[in-house]
């Protein structure tokens, strides 16, 4: 929660009254302004919390030039919510997903690229184009503002929408001192721990005879504690390969050689911590009305202890008999799986693994503001630098002892059905039936930096006349991303002498380091019957990875001199440096006259030149090479994006109006598909190379929108619909193609990242939220949220699909998509109490694309979610809370196929209940 905390802080970068988006940044201050001078309402009810917070959103959306949705914080340090993503759940046509206890990911009206930008300003870091917004502590935040269209003063990027983190800063706040902090426990009831929050603001704010001055400190620290348990399959599909008699198909029975099995079933329990750590400093000189300056910087740390457990059967590697199918005689439901040959063993066995990461970013942020007459200018130049490093080992035991393993794919053990193995006659708690068949470990690390810096001028035309604002504006960009990956397997083997003869053999686990800590563990599924096994904890593994290195080294001959090293190998396929700029011009006109109603609105453009390179290594596999033959891969593209932007707004009252847009955006594609890397693979007939793409272009998507909206004294109705016209989309599949570029003059398949196949979602989007303020005594403080989004219209055209994938329910549906969503919120608040209590509710939604066997593409089922918290003020300088989170114990349940064809599996998601104290003053 602390790391975009730190990097939006950081990334407070931008400035709401900023180069890129001046104009956001100007709504934001002067609603935020307006609902600061509204002390009172009409009925002396006092505008504190949550209806001061619900107030200026209101005024955000109903002042803004763009189609947008806020959350604000109530007070300092107080979101409705534990992180933005969760704060956002409840925003009209946002759509989320979570893991490890909490909100992990959004997309905006269906689509999941969704740019995040801090004070206006562009958040990346490591090789991707954004911040993770579940790292964002809510307690640094102002508000945040979801921007479904988008105006040309705003940095491009993402074809969903654009979140903006709002962060405070010193001349935000009251004269004098602020100081506001909290501390807050959460307890979650799997993995039953407290984990701690806190956070500290101190700002001062004074008059001085140079001007205006403030300071502002603000730090945020969370260890979060999670555990989830799981059962899923994977990579459903036909058994492989036609014409080989010892391949899985060959010994399938001839009744089955049309069937299809997942590849693999996995049964676990992931578990581990988040710690963030954020920090960040502002200082704000405002000599005059005339000029101002802002001079920010932040540090965000975020480090991930992750241990892994889980069982594992690849059910398309193994002899299969007892065969049960569905009645469609093709999709198996269970089966005993035993080895291929004689004397070997089942394809079955467990893994513990322990992720280690460590995440630093850094951001600084230099700003200034000139006014005179009708003019502003405004410049800006940001310095951003990150590096992420993550060290994983894995140990992979196997049970000799088992010559068979049994799965039953529709398992009641489980809520909704799922898989299930067992090894019929192995006691699975003995560790002395486990030796290590496998032992590995990988290295990654990315860094970024990144300079940005933009220049603006406005000039204020007219308060009546046709003209009344025109901007203008540049931007320069100049970003350096790089990668690197490493990993090697070890297999440790002891010697043995039966009947004279020398044999090598499995090590057993007992004699592996840190078998001394070895001990039972279960994934703990309710409704399931115990399964448990014996696993060397993964904390233990981290612990003694240099024992372990050891072990390989002395162990396995063949692979010592590649365990010789602490760190493993790089793969030089994975490992990849890049440069991007980007030069950006834009014009705009807002406009106004009057034709029956009084018409407003904005016309302009942005102009994009975006230009980079890229440096990797290219790598040849064949049978006549002993060793792969190496090349320097190097790859340069340049290319130019125009975006037009048209707005209009019908004002039929000062409270009622229609607002339309027509805008385009971009998005672009992550630096690792960027990267010229290509393994070439002779082995495969035909060959097949496996590339990244440097001439990948941005997908576009064209929007078209309409808002209905009627605004009610601290409330809103609003009616909207839209239609998202995508080109260009983004696929990853093998392409058949002449492979002469590659010094192969034959036909065989690359397999990369491509622009190809288009989108459209089509959908309407209601929305009423509002206090009681008209109702007598109590009942007008009663407050209502409502809003529901219906997409029933939602496709992507897949390239790879054939002609009679289209028959098949669901083959075109865009992945992560709910065709409907639902919130509903209920609200009561005094001065001294408040309580929220809130449902959310989401329907089915696809996981992936199975473009081989569209019929079992993965669909997750209907969710719904209820939280709810009171809040209790004995004096006006402290606060206490009490909140609840999945109220209800929603999980989430996977099936193939969205008529539920078969079970896929299932995740356990904690209830939480936690404890915060705020205070101000």
């Amino acid at each position: 929660m602390f790391l975009t905390s730190g990097a939006m802080t950081a990334l407070i970068a931008g400035s709401a009254a900023q180069a890129q988006t001046s104009q956001a940044s100007s709504v934001a201050r002067n609603a935020s302004a307006d609902a600061e001078a509204t002390s009172t309402s009409e009925q002396d009810i006092l505008v504190v919390g949550l209806r001061k917070s619900v107030k200026e959103a209101v005024e955000r959306k109903r002042k803004s030039k763009q189609i947008v949705d806020s959350v604000v914080a109530e007070d300092a340090g107080k979101l409705p919510d534990n992180n933005v993503i969760e704060a956002l759940a409840r925003v009209t046509g946002v759509q989320i997903s979570r893991s490890r206890g909490e909100g992990s990911g959004l997309t905006i009206r269906g689509l999941s690229d969704v740019q995040t930008t801090v004070n206006g300003n562009n958040a990346n870091q490591g090789e991707g184009r954004s911040i993770n917004l579940a790292d964002v502590p809510a307690e640094l935040i102002k508000a945040i503002d979801v921007y479904k269209t988008r105006s040309p003063d705003q940095v491009e990027g993402g074809v969903g929408g654009s979140v903006n983190i709002e962060l405070r800063r010193p001349l935000d706040l009251k004269e004098g001192l602020t100081v506001a902090g909290s501390v807050r426990g959460v307890y979650s009831d799997n993995p039953k721990k407290v984990s701690p929050f806190a956070s500290l603001l101190v700002s001062k704010r004074m008059d001085t005879n140079i001007g205006q001055i403030g300071f502002l400190l603000n730090g945020s620290f969370q260890k979060n504690y999670y555990r989830e348990t799981f059962v899923s399959s994977e990579g459903i599909d036909n058994f492989c390969c036609s014409g080989d008699a010892n391949s899985p198909l060959g010994l399938l029975p001839a009744a089955y050689k049309d069937l299809a099995s997942p590849y693999r079933v996995n049964y676990g329990l992931d578990q581990g911590r988040n710690k963030k750590k954020a920090l960040s400093a502002s200082v704000q000189w405002k000599p005059n009305d005339n000029l101002e300056f802002v001079l920010e910087g932040s540090y965000i740390n975020s480090q991930n202890n992750n241990q892994y457990d889980g069982l594992y059967l690849a059910i398309r590697e193994g002899v299969l008999s007892n065969i049960t199918t569905l009645p469609d005689g093709k999709t198996l439901v269970s089966a005993t799986v035993g080895p291929r040959a004689a004397g070997q063993r089942p394809p079955a066995g467990f893994t513990s693994q322990a992720y280690d990461s460590n995440s630093d970013f850094y951001s600084t942020n230099f700003e200034t503001t000139w006014r005179s007459g009708i003019a502003t200018v405004h410049a800006s130049a940001q310095y951003s630098w990150s590096k992420n490093d993550a060290f994983n080992v894995e140990l992979l035991p196997i049970v000799p002892g088992a010559t068979t393993a049994t799965v039953d794919l529709v398992s009641d053990r489980f809520a909704g059905g799922g898989p299930f193995i067992t090894f019929p006659g192995v006691d699975l708690t003995n560790i002395n039936n486990y030796i290590v068949d496998r032992y590995q470990d990988r290295r990654y690390a990315s860094k970024n930096k990144e300079f940005s810096s933009q220049l603006d001028i406005e000039l204020a035309l007219s308060d009546s006349g046709l003209l009344r604002r025109f901007k203008t504006g540049v931007r320069f960009m100049d970003r350096l991303p790089s990668n690197s990956y490493g990993y090697r397997d070890g297999y440790p083997r002891q010697s043995v002498v039966v009947n004279g003869v020398t044999t090598r053999v499995g090590t057993p686990l007992s004699a592996f380091p840190g078998a001394d800590a070895a001990g039972p563990v279960s994934a703990l599924v309710p409704g399931a019957e115990a399964l448990s096994w014996v696993h060397i904890p993964g904390r233990v593994l981290i612990a003694n990875v240099t024992a372990n290195r050891q072990y390989i080294v002395a162990n396995d001959p063949a692979n010592a001199a590649l365990w010789s090293t602490d760190e493993p190998p790089s793969d030089r396929g994975q490992v990849y440096r890049a440069s991007e700029n980007s030069f950006a011009f834009y014009g705009l006109v807002d406009y106004g006259f009057k034709l029956g109603f009084p018409v407003d609105g904005q016309i302009g453009a942005r102009v994009i030149n975006t230009f980079g390179s890229a440096s990797s290594t290219n790598f040849a596999y064949g049978p006549l090479t002993d060793n792969p033959t190496i090349s320097a891969g190097r790859g340069r593209a340049n290319y130019v994006d125009i975006l037009p932007t048209l707005t209009a707004t019908i004002h039929f009252t000062n409270k009622f109006q229609l607002r339309l847009s027509r805008t385009t955006n971009i998005q672009r594609a992550d630096f690792y598909n960027l990267r010229p890397s290509a393994i070439i693979d002779q082995f495969r007939i035909p060959t097949y190379v496996y590339t990244g793409n440097p001439k990948i272009k941005p997908s576009t998507a064209i929007k078209y929108d309409a808002s209905l909206e009627y605004y009610l004294p601290d409330g809103v109705i609003s009616l909207a619909g839209f239609i998202n016209n995508q080109d260009g989309l983004l696929f990853y599949y093998d392409r058949p193609a002449n492979l002469a570029a590659y010094g192969i003059n034959e036909d065989g398949f690359i397999s990369s990242l491509y622009n190809a196949g288009k989108g459209k979602n089509v959908g309407v989007e209601a929305n009423l939220q509002t206090f009681f303020r008209f109702l007598p005594g109590v009942l007008r403080n009663f407050g209502i949220g409502l809003n529901g989004t219906w997409i029933p219209t939602a496709t992507q055209k897949y390239p790879y699909a054939d002609e009679e994938d289209n028959d098949v329910p669901g083959a075109n549906d865009v992945t992560g998509l709910s065709k409907y969503t639902g919130n509903a919120t209920l609200f009561y608040e005094t001065p001294s109490f408040s309580t929220r209590v809130s449902y959310n509710y989401r329907s089915r939604f696809r996981n992936d694309v199975n473009y081989r066997n569209p019929i079992y593409s993965s669909f997750t089922q209907s969710t719904s979610r209820l939280d709810a918290a009171i809040n209790y003020t004995p004096v006006k300088f402290i606060t206490f809370s009490l909140e609840g989170t999945n109220l209800l114990r929603n999980n989430d349940k996977v099936y193939y196929g969205i008529d539920k064809l078969l079970p896929q599996g299932g995740r356990l998601q904690p209830r939480t209940v936690q404890l915060s104290a705020r205070f101000r003053y």
